[in-house]
């Protein structure tokens, strides 16, 4: 069955009275500006090995479209600042919640870093009111690339990240393929998806007939300037709450994939389009052939509430003179785990299940389990330094991406297909069940470093608060 996007009603209310008092505040609403050219959000890099910044959440007034809307955000901005460190580096993030009578958290998604403290624990509760700091310490060996930051505080999550409370992490090496990659324009791109009306950022569960619509940084189909013959280095970023992106490399454009979530390829890969999931990264190589203005779209792709309709997402502009450039050399750096010996072998079901007594939303499960149900226990308990493999399966008609905190996992196989290569990322899609055969994805991970508890779960974040979701440990 399908699910109705229905939040609880105490969250929802929540909302809109935090979206109110941001309307108070001053003039807002208006019609969105587009066509202006990409302002790519600031960026805050360590220095000397270190970088600490503080986030304050808090309903708020920030530019989206062009104009002010009422909405939630860390320090006034959607998406928020990028930050940007180096491996080694120590990270201090002081998260002041002032977000009215809502608890919340962070989660660095992606960041190989210890889940335990004050490190990357999502089972911190930090209410209204109240700071919480985190302190992360990048490993000397990081995964260089795109990761992000968001809330993690379960039953909130899809009303903070739906509100604009986001942002990109980059992780830099000083590696020769790195270094090689240095002489491309590079470009960043955060998608965040908006329903706004009456100058406010309507919240998940709220009826509204505005139009659900997704920016670019902020901005509604800004334009990118690239020279003939360029290439350019394109991060691309779906931090929305819980809406696939279909990206199609428009004629008159060639693309090569060159990162997955933070994760590099060992080569340029051609693509013609890309499927990306809910807190999905992709980076890419661009190149314009073309003269004048070609339209980058969003198009259509799924069935039932995970339909996505066409929209242009920006465009990129001919300008200034031609540039001739060749692409990169790449190597393997990814270990391919497909011949290595399998300490566990673990089946994960994500299913559906029907709703609890006195509420009309329905469960969704892991394992048959409601998060709420796992208390104290895991779902699963890894040996530190092992390889495990898991199968993945969906008995749903919907897909739903998996995500695992902590570390990257390598994709084997998508439905009995074998994926070509070396393949890791940080969430993957399952594939809904088809003739009554679930969908299944094979993965395989090695736990390294860090022990501790965390969780798993689905990266459509209403499912996630609904119950998608399961915590697991690392041990010695």
């Amino acid at each position: 069955m399908t699910a109705m996007v229905i939040v609880p009603a105490a969250a929802a209310g929540t909302l809109a009275v935090g979206l109110s008092l941001a309307a108070s505040q001053g003039a807002l609403g208006g019609e969105p500006i587009t066509g202006q050219a990409l302002n790519e959000p600031d960026v805050v890099r360590s220095k000397g090995g270190r970088l600490e910044v503080t986030f304050t959440a808090k309903s708020t007034i920030a530019t989206i479209g062009g104009r002010n809307v009422g909405t939630w955000a860390y320090n006034s901005m959607a998406p928020g600042p990028t930050l940007e460190v180096s491996r080694g580096d120590y990270l201090q993030i002081k998260n002041v919640n002032l977000l009215p009578d809502q608890p919340t958290n962070l989660h660095t998604h992606g960041l190989h870093v210890s889940p335990i403290g004050q490190g990357d624990n999502v089972f911190v509760n930090s209410p209204s009111g109240n700071t919480f700091t985190n302190k992360y310490k990048i490993p000397m060996d990081h995964i260089p690339g795109q990761y992000w930051y968001h809330p993690h505080r379960h039953m909130y999550v899809n009303n903070q990240v739906a509100a604009g409370m986001a942002g990109v992490i980059i992780v830099k090496a000083n590696t020769p393929e790195e270094r090689a990659l240095e002489r491309y324009r590079t470009r960043q791109m955060v998608f965040q998806q908006f329903q706004v009306q009456d100058g406010v950022v309507v919240g998940p569960g709220q009826k509204s007939t505005a139009p659900k619509l997704t920016y670019v940084n902020g901005q509604l189909q800004p334009v990118v300037d690239i020279r003939r013959g360029e290439i350019q280095r394109w991060r691309l970023a779906n931090l929305q709450a819980d809406s696939f992106m279909r990206i199609q490399v428009p004629a008159g454009m060639k693309a090569w994939l060159i990162g997955t979530d933070g994760n590099p390829t060992s080569r340029p890969i051609p693509v013609d389009s890309m499927l990306i999931p809910p807190a999905g990264r992709r980076t890419i190589l661009v190149r314009k052939d073309a003269a004048g203005d070609i339209a980058v779209q969003n198009i259509p792709w799924g069935a039932g509430l995970q339909a996505i309709p066409q929209q242009d997402l920006f465009t990129a502009r001919t300008s200034g003179t031609r540039s001739e450039q060749s692409l990169p050399q790449m190597r393997a750096t990814m270990p391919d785990l497909r011949g290595t010996p399998v300490a566990n072998s673990r089946t994960v079901q994500f299913s559906m299940g029907p709703p609890l007594p006195g509420s009309k939303t329905p469960q969704f499960l892991i394992n048959d389990m409601n998060y709420d149900s796992w208390g104290s226990k895991n779902l699963a308990s890894m040996k530190l330094n092992t390889v495990e493999e898991w199968t993945l399966t969906n008995t749903t008609e919907d897909y739903h991406p998996f995500h695992i905190h902590i570390q990257p996992f390598q994709v084997v196989s998508i439905n009995g297909v074998p994926v070509k290569g070396v393949d890791y990322r940080d969430t993957v899609q399952i594939p809904p069940m088809a003739n009554g055969v679930p969908g299944r994805v094979v993965i395989r991970q090695r736990y390294t470093d860090f022990t501790g508890r965390f969780v798993i779960h689905c990266h459509i974040l209403f499912h996630e608060d609904n119950g998608m979701m399961a915590p697991v440990q690392v041990v010695r």
